[in-house]
């Protein structure tokens, strides 16, 4: 096996059927899939159809949700539970295309020793996901894809190239490093904590050089990492773009943390600092 992917899943039943779709279609040997069920049981159709499936396994842990937990959490119990060489950060709003792994296991094979990959995202409107990005519309095919990768600027909010933040690295450097700050909770801000330790290894030097302050982290981080490294895949190869499908903001308190997982993030790069 050479990719698994880790995907925390709650609470969004339509989502999850999409993007079960467009992973069927994009889904090549040497990866598989793995979905951490937070707080709840797999939905029914997905205990039927993908009870046999050997791409994808379910892990159910109940009683974990209302941020008890970070998504960093999840992430480094899922490099712990794969076998694969690469493990891959991904949201079940990011929609593969169906040349998307078929295009990255040559890349993976090729890469230099500590290099890590992020796989941007460009975020598609409401009206295109309302219009193309629907269940019965996957698997993301090459002609939706490229349709809206060439007409960004009508259907994106994102023109200029991908966004955002699904590190692909080696597992046996995400663990060796320490994996997710384990002080995280709910969501946000421990992806930058993720992708400054991947890049301060792979450069063997600090990425952030400078001040970096509770004003500033959040803004280097995303300009100066997440958004040059999802580009330069991008520059690499137009294929490995993900698609974010418009949702309503998600309700609820799971990202109610955010000057605390701030001050973690700063802690944690000002303490690599030293």
């Amino acid at each position: 096996m050479i990719l698994t992917t880790i995907t925390p899943y709650w609470g969004r039943p339509e989502a999850l059927r999409i993007w079960m779709r467009a992973i069927d279609g994009a889904t090549v040997p040497g990866v598989r899939h793995l979905i951490f069920f937070v707080g709840e049981s797999p939905p029914d159709w997905f205990r039927l159809r993908y009870s046999y499936a050997t791409h994808i396994q379910a892990e159910v842990f109940l009683g974990e949700r209302g941020g008890d937990k970070s998504i960093a959490y999840w992430h480094t119990l899922g490099a712990r539970l794969s076998s694969s060489k690469w493990i891959m950060k991904m949201d079940v709003d990011a929609l593969p295309n169906v040349r998307y792994f078929r295009e990255l296991l040559p890349i993976l094979r090729g890469a230099r020793e500590r290099e890590w990959f992020n796989g941007g995202m460009v975020y598609a409107t409401q009206g295109f996901s309302q219009s193309h990005l629907k269940e019965e519309q996957m698997p993301l095919t090459e002609s939706t894809y490229t349709h809206l990768m060439n007409l960004r600027h009508l259907h994106c909010t994102c023109s200029k190239g991908p966004e955002a933040t699904n590190f692909i690295c080696r597992r046996e450097d995400y663990l060796a490093l320490g994996g997710g700050d384990s002080r995280f909770r709910g969501w946000g801000w421990e992806d930058y904590q993720q992708i400054y330790m991947l890049e301060r290894y792979w450069r063997q030097s600090d990425p952030l050089p400078g001040e970096v302050t509770l004003a500033n982290i959040t803004h280097r981080c995303r300009l100066e990492i997440s958004q040059p490294k999802a580009r330069e895949l991008w520059q690499r190869n137009p294929w490995l773009v993900l698609l974010h499908r418009h949702h309503p903001k998600v309700n609820g308190t799971y990202r109610s943390f955010e000057r605390q997982n701030r001050e973690i993030l700063l802690d944690y790069i000002s303490h690599h600092r030293s």
